[in-house]
C-alpha cells in the first residue's frame, strides 16, 4: 500500500488494513473506509467519531482526515481518483457530505446487508485481475451512501487552503531536512502562525507530524523492501539511528528489526 499522502492521476486502490493509525493528511483522491471488525477513531475536517463494525467514513478530495486505532481494527480502505466515479465527478469536487460518517443500520438501513457485501466484492476484484469490476462495486457503494445524504457546498477559502498548502509541501519534502523556519520561508507564512495551524487543525505539532510521516515511510520500507535498516532511516530523513530507534519503539512498541520479522507485508 502506498502512502496516504501520495497524489496519483487515475488512482484506484482497495486494500485490507489492520490497526491503522495515520495523522491528519489530504490528497486529491476520495477515501472511503469500511470497518470489518473492531473500532476506529476517524476525523474528517471538523467531524470526529468512533466507527464500529460495518460503519463507513467518506472523505471527499482535499478534506483533512486522520485515523487512530486504540485497540484493534480491521478495515477495508479504498482510495480512488474521482474519475472512477464519473456520475459523481463534479459533486465530489464541489460538495461534501454534511456528515462524513454512516452508521450501520441507522444512516443506511435499506442497504445494511448490501454494503458489507459490496465492500468485500470490491476488495476481492481489486486484488484480482478485474479492476473495472471493482470500480463498478465502488459506484454501487457511492450510490447507496450518497443517495440519501445531505450535501453542502465546499468552501476552500481561508485556513482550509492554507492547511492544504502546508500538508502538500510537507508530503513532498518530509524526507529532506525540514524545519519550521524553512517551511515558513518557503510558504511565506509566519512560523508561529504555522504552529497554530498545526495545533488547531491537525491536533499535533509540526515536528510530531513530520516524525509520523517519516516513521510511516520507514515502516513500509522495512516490510516491503530488503534495504538495510541504516539505509532506511537515512532515506526517511532521520538525523541518527539512535533517534530513529527511539521514535520507532515509541510508535510501534517494538524495534525496527522486530517489526520486520513479526509483521506481514503492509496492506
Amino acid at each position: 500500500m502506498p502512502p496516504f499522502y501520495e497524489n496519483k492521476q487515475n488512482r484506484f486502490e482497495c486494500f485490507l488494513s489492520k490497526d491503522i493509525t495515520f495523522p491528519a493528511h489530504l490528497h486529491d483522491a476520495v477515501e472511503i473506509i469500511f470497518i470489518k471488525e473492531g473500532e476506529l477513531h476517524v476525523t474528517v475536517q471538523n467531524h470526529s467519531r468512533i466507527l464500529k463494525k460495518h460503519d463507513v467514513a467518506l472523505a471527499f478530495p482535499n478534506l483533512i482526515h486522520s485515523y487512530s486505532c486504540a485497540h484493534s481494527c480491521l478495515a477495508i480502505i479504498c482510495i480512488f481518483a474521482p474519475a472512477h466515479a464519473k456520475e459523481y465527478y463534479h459533486l465530489l469536487h464541489s460538495h461534501e457530505p454534511k456528515s462524513p460518517f454512516f452508521d450501520a443500520g441507522t444512516d443506511i438501513p435499506p442497504y445494511e446487508k448490501d454494503i458489507p457485501l459490496a465492500f468485500e466484492r470490491m476488495l476481492l476484484y481489486a486484488s484480482g485481475s478485474s479492476p473495472a469490476t471493482s470500480a463498478a462495486w465502488l459506484n454501487l457503494i457511492l450510490t447507496c451512501l450518497l443517495s440519501e445524504t445531505p450535501l453542502t457546498v465546499r468552501d476552500d477559502r481561508g485556513d482550509t487552503n492554507i492547511v492544504h498548502r502546508i500538508i502538500s509541501y510537507i508530503s513532498l519534502h518530509f524526507k529532506e531536512p525540514l524545519s519550521l523556519d524553512l517551511l515558513a520561508k518557503k510558504l511565506h507564512f509566519n512560523k508561529y502562525y504555522i504552529s497554530r495551524v498545526f495545533a488547531e487543525k491537525l491536533n499535533c505539532s509540526f515536528y510530531e507530524y513530520i516524525n509520523r510521516l517519516r516513521l510511516d515511510f520507514a515502516a513500509r520500507q522495512l516490510k516491503d523492501t530488503a534495504l538495510r535498516i541504516t539505509d532506511i532511516w537515512q532515506e526517511a530523513g532521520f538525523e541518527s539511528q539512535k533517534t530513529f530507534n527511539r521514535n520507532f519503539l515509541a510508535c510501534y512498541h517494538m524495534t525496527p528489526s522486530q517489526y520486520r520479522k513479526v509483521l506481514p507485508p503492509i496492506s
